[in-house]
Formats: C-alpha cells, sequence, structure tokens
C-alpha cells in the first residue's frame, strides 16, 4: 500500500475518489457527476488528502479541511479493505499533523449503498479511536441524518 498526501487531487484520483464515495456512502448522498463532486471538494478550504493506493487503484481517500473555524474530515475505504486497519492508519496520520478533528456520523444502519446492501455505520470505529460522540449535535438535512463526533488530543484536552 502507498499512502499518498496531497493538497489537490489529479483528476483521475478525484473521478476515482467520486466513484469509491458513490460505492461506499450511502445511496442517497452520492456525487452523481464529475461536476458535482468539483462543487463539493471547491467548497473545502485548507483540504489535506491522503490517498490509499495499490497498483494505482484508489483504495480509501482522508480529507481534512476547515469548516467553521475547525477542523473537520471524510473519510472512505473501500469494502473490500474495510476491517485490515486501513481506516485507523489514515486516522492515525491525521491525529500526529492534527489536534483536533470533527465530523459527521451516521448512527442508523437503515440507509442503503448503491449496491442495495446496507450501509453500516462507522460509530463504533470512532469509538474505538477515542473519538467522542455528541449525540445532541445532529446533522439533519432532507437526505441523511448524522452526529457530531470529535477527537482532541491529550494537550487539546486540559
Amino acid at each position: 500500500m502507498i499512502y499518498k498526501e496531497t493538497h489537490a487531487l489529479s483528476e483521475f484520483e478525484k473521478e476515482a475518489v467520486r466513484l469509491l464515495w458513490n460505492n461506499e456512502y450511502p445511496e442517497i448522498i452520492q456525487q452523481k457527476s464529475k461536476a458535482e463532486f468539483d462543487e463539493y471538494l471547491s467548497q473545502l478550504k485548507n483540504k489535506k488528502h491522503i490517498l490509499i493506493l495499490k497498483e494505482n487503484e484508489v483504495l480509501g481517500w482522508y480529507c481534512d479541511f476547515i469548516r467553521n473555524n475547525e477542523l473537520w474530515f471524510a473519510m472512505i475505504i473501500d469494502a473490500k479493505m474495510q476491517g485490515f486497519g486501513e481506516g485507523r492508519k489514515l486516522i492515525q496520520k491525521a491525529k500526529k499533523r492534527n489536534k483536533e478533528l470533527n465530523g459527521w456520523v451516521v448512527i442508523e444502519n437503515s440507509y442503503l449503498k448503491q449496491n442495495k446492501k446496507e450501509y453500516k455505520s462507522p460509530i463504533e470505529f470512532y469509538k474505538k479511536l477515542g473519538f467522542k460522540i455528541f449525540l445532541n449535535k445532529k446533522l439533519e438535512s432532507n437526505e441523511m441524518n448524522a452526529i457530531k463526533i470529535q477527537w482532541k488530543s491529550e494537550d487539546q484536552c486540559h
């Protein structure tokens, strides 16, 4: 596996991440076109990406960015790579370079992926990695509901 860190994705990488997004996230939040995904990415400030590559295939994507003066992140791991520690490695890399990480996580298993399989909430994964769960901070949109998660380094907690 190669972990590639970059501030900008190539056109090939962007399309690979968009397809990964569509395969692994709930179908209801698909990025239907390259233009739609470009628009999403353009709204993220101070982006830092990490790609998991194997033989020129994108098997994972992590991106952190600034939103409302906080550092937020998004992460997707290809289903065939889940359970092998790749997501944990990406979060560990992110923790080394950041003092805080914020994200939205779906907590219900009621959404379907593009292949019509159930989207499994990653909430337990994030709990194991030391993220605090904010059940009262909800993202409620027409598409789906999620809750805020946050990790702070030890020196940020005091």
